[in-house]
């Protein structure tokens, strides 16, 4: 897991990197522009002769671009460095590297002392912000703010070094921001990029590495996590060669209603595919005939209107409710009779959380160490009105610290907050599972997994990697218009093999073509 540290972190690594390794400030910032370097021609591409044009501040972030300009300038069509004229504030870092540039006759300098100092900048150009870095606590003011807002009114590309200028690391940030395409930012991810409000801010996100001090890094106590690759494979349990279906567990799935046993469909399709050993789908009368079509692997319960439920739970080994099931009188009815047969944490998506947000105490009435499942509106309806994700991530934590439970707040970094108070953000996924149903299979994998006696946090973790993995492996076949939560059920076996084994090599993707197969077959059947 990658450690996402604080900005008083990241300071304190910094100096006992420099204090033990021993390392000279100046020379950490000199491995910095090195590493910025080459963040801007090799991962983001940028062509090293290009016309870059760095702007700035007055502390280490300025020294940054001084020193990235420095070393750009060799291959580049020009560079043109402007500073912010306040030398008073100036470190002595900022000062060493300012010396060293003046000294190369073919980097344009200049000073800006007001509004009249801001450059014409041509739209091939590329615009550095090296203004402020992550140690900022207060809003933008005065001329910093007003050449933020000149730079965000151009039309070139733009790269901010270490954080956006006017962003902060740590908290959320009401005021303008630098709006960068490409944030290259030093060892890890700060706070405030993991959150969608920032990213236009923020854009894409690099990693420099510039050598801090591991074991230091190590010792420090963190809450916040960006999740690995490497995290699933080690929680990954492996199958024996005498293990039968009773080890891996019985799920049972209460969803789906008139006009909606597609959620019922693709939860209990996700659960199967995820490796349960035996799945049921507790659905409404006369619907099973639907769901045995379309899942012939999963097993069917009806029930009828009637809020007396007999079904004998104690042979299930683990419980999702929620997807597609209503929120009409009856459902109530039968979700809240079936909520009271139950002891073991469960899995609650979609309409079960909205049943659930009526209820004054709602956390009450499920288990402890339960899952929940929620989009931002139903995470409100249960939380409260938030003005922004600070409040938002804010209120996640309390109610999982509080009340036991695990809260995924889905999303483009998917958090998934713990009992214990830790936060863990999901990197894969993308746009195309912005979409009916996507939810719906992740609360199918998370039931599975629990059937199969993973953990109720390893569970979270493992679903929510492996559930955006799928999407990803699936929308290089498909497009972010076209995908559909089905053809991300369709990729999970891919997304356990590359996870199992990175290096094997995926089959063709379902409905492709070997065009010299049908030619050949069109040959045959004389319609060529």
């Amino acid at each position: 897991m990658i450690k996402v540290l604080t900005s008083d972190q990241l300071h304190a690594a910094d100096q006992y990197t420099m204090d033990h390794e021993p390392v000279l400030s100046i020379d950490l910032m000199e491995r910095a522009a090195h590493s910025l370097q080459f963040s801007i021609t090799e991962e983001i591409k940028i062509s090293p002769h290009s016309a870059f044009y760095i702007f700035c501040g007055y502390g280490n972030n300025g020294g940054d671009g001084l020193a990235l300009g420095r070393l750009l300038y060799p291959d580049a069509e020009s560079v043109n460095i402007f500073c912010l004229a306040d030398k008073k504030q100036h470190t002595p870092d900022f000062n060493t590297n300012f010396e060293r540039l003046i000294k190369i006759p073919m980097v344009n300098h200049f000073l800006i002392k007001n509004e009249n100092d801001f450059p014409a900048i041509p739209e091939n150009a590329v615009i550095i912000d090296a203004i402020f870095g992550s140690g900022l606590n207060k809003p933008l003011s005065g001329l910093p703010k007003k050449l933020v807002k000149f730079l965000n009114e151009q039309k070139s590309k733009r790269i901010a070094i270490d954080i956006p200028s006017g962003l902060f690391a740590d908290h959320f940030t009401a005021d303008i921001s630098f709006h960068a395409d490409h944030t290259i930012t030093f060892h890890s991810p700060k706070f405030s990029f993991l959150f969608a409000d920032n990213y236009e801010s923020i854009g894409d996100v690099h990693t420099a590495d510039i050598g801090l001090n591991k074991e230091f890094i190590a010792s420090l106590p963190v809450k916040n996590f960006l999740l690995e690759e490497h995290d699933i494979r080690v929680r990954l349990q492996s199958r024996k060669k005498f293990d039968h279906k009773g080890k891996f567990g019985h799920a049972f799935i209460h969803a789906g209603n008139i006009g909606k046993m597609g959620a019922a469909i693709m939860c209990a399709r996700a659960c199967a595919r995820t490796g349960a050993g035996l799945t049921t789908a507790h659905i409404p009368q006369n619907q099973s005939s639907l769901l045995n079509i379309a899942v012939p692997e999963v097993m069917t319960e009806e029930y009828s209107n009637s809020h007396a439920l007999d079904l004998d739970l104690s042979k299930f080994s683990s419980f999702a409710f929620g997807p597609g099931i209503g929120t009409h009188d009856h459902q109530r009815g039968t979700f809240f009779s079936l909520l009271k047969k139950i002891s073991a944490c469960a899995v609650f998506d979609a309409d079960a959380l909205n049943l659930l947000s009526e209820e004054k105490n709602w956390w009450k009435l499920i288990p402890e160490n339960s899952i929940l499942t929620p989009h931002p509106k139903e995470f409100e309806r249960l939380a409260g009105k938030t003005s922004n994700w600070e409040e938002r991530h804010n209120h996640q934590l309390k109610l999982s610290t509080e009340h036991s439970l695990f809260i995924i707040l889905k999303g483009a970094l998917t958090c998934i907050t713990t009992p214990e108070g830790y936060s863990f953000f999901n990197p894969t996924g993308n746009p195309a599972m912005a979409k009916g149903g996507s939810g719906d299979v992740l609360t199918g994998m998370i039931v599975s997994l629990l059937a199969q006696h993973y953990s109720p946090q390893d569970a979270c973790i493992i679903s929510v990697y492996l559930h955006g993995l799928a999407a990803d492996l699936a929308v290089e076949y498909e497009s972010a218009e076209s995908l559909l939560a089905s053809d991300i059920i369709d990729r999970i076996g891919d997304a356990f093999r590359k996870i199992e084994n990175p290096d094997d090599p995926f089959p063709d993707p379902p409905g492709g073509f070997d065009y010299e197969e049908d030619d050949q077959e069109r040959d045959i059947l004389g319609l060529n």
